[in-house]
């Protein structure tokens, strides 16, 4: 059995719908849904050979009643029992967030391909989650402000005056994570976030290369602080060209990294990208004073 959302996502109610679709489902989304679902189980008929479309539909219909607490259906004709499955996925619009979030775990058996059908349907409504196969973690969030310690808006804030380069890299990298179900974008959401730290090195330091930037910054301490931070950025640019070099060059080394190890490297690069901007503006700042 899948866990459930709430169990996930235990403070979902106080998450901001600013940006992402967090604790509320939009009538837009729902309709959407209601199209979309029955036409992809009619699709699947040519795969699922035999299968009662009338019964299945009234099946899924049946399981939204029980989560919008009305009646199942009493129609068994097509055009009717999707006329009722369309109002029941309607209801979710006055009920609470966590039902339809567990409603949608129970539909995916009826669906082929359900992870990617559902997250398209999820990205073109800024929807906050993404499906996946896993039962013990059915949702993960996708809104890079949420469960991150590194506020991404913030830091393209921070950087897009010192360097535009950078802050598009990072923009691109924002992008990326809201496809974080997709192994190839986990990758590239670091890829860009390397590209970042490279440009904005490079640029703050007049240098061409992220390694002679390197030497620069680490010799001197008055600007860029102690070593042990400072070094951060070519260790991390080294251990994605080392071990993980289909990230950065797109090899045939297929690494595997997970949503919670992106997100590590995500937020390690961007700490690093932020404090070595921030002390630029600091810098700029005293000269200003004094």
């Amino acid at each position: 059995m899948a866990k459930k959302f709430k169990d996930l996502f235990p403070d979902y109610k106080a998450y901001s719908n600013e940006d992402y679709l967090m604790n509320k489902v939009t009538y837009q989304l729902l309709k959407e849904l209601s199209f979309k679902l029955p036409k992809l189980l009619a699709e699947s008929v040519y795969v699922r050979k035999g299968l009662n479309l009338n019964g299945t539909l009234r099946n899924m219909c049946d399981i939204v009643s029980g989560y919008t607490n009305n009646d199942k259906t009493t129609n068994w004709g097509w055009d009717f029992i999707i006329k009722d499955f369309e109002n029941q996925m309607l209801d979710f619009q006055d009920l609470k967030f966590h039902k339809f979030m567990d409603c949608v775990v129970d539909l995916k058996k009826f669906i082929l391909n359900p992870v990617q059908e559902f997250n398209d349907i999820f990205e073109e409504h800024d929807f906050g989650y993404r499906l996946t196969d896993d039962l013990e973690k059915p949702w993960i969030c996708v809104n890079p402000n949420i469960g991150m310690v590194i506020h991404i808006k913030e830091v393209i804030a921070t950087t897009k005056e010192v360097c535009k380069q950078t802050a598009d890299h990072i923009k691109q990298a924002k992008e990326q994570l809201t496809r974080a179900t997709e192994s190839r974008a986990r990758k590239d959401a670091i890829r860009d976030c390397l590209s970042a730290m490279e440009a904005l090195m490079k640029k703050l330091t007049n240098t061409k290369s992220i390694d002679d930037a390197d030497r620069l910054m680490r010799a001197d301490r008055e600007t860029w602080g102690p070593k042990v931070i400072v070094s951060e950025g070519i260790k991390l640019w080294k251990l994605f060209h080392e071990d993980y070099t289909d990230i950065r060059h797109g090899d045939f080394n297929n690494s595997e990294i997970t949503y919670e190890e992106a997100i590590y490297f995500v937020e390690r690069i961007l700490s690093f990208v932020k404090y070595i901007s921030t002390r630029t503006v600091d810098d700029k700042e005293i000269e200003l004073i004094f």
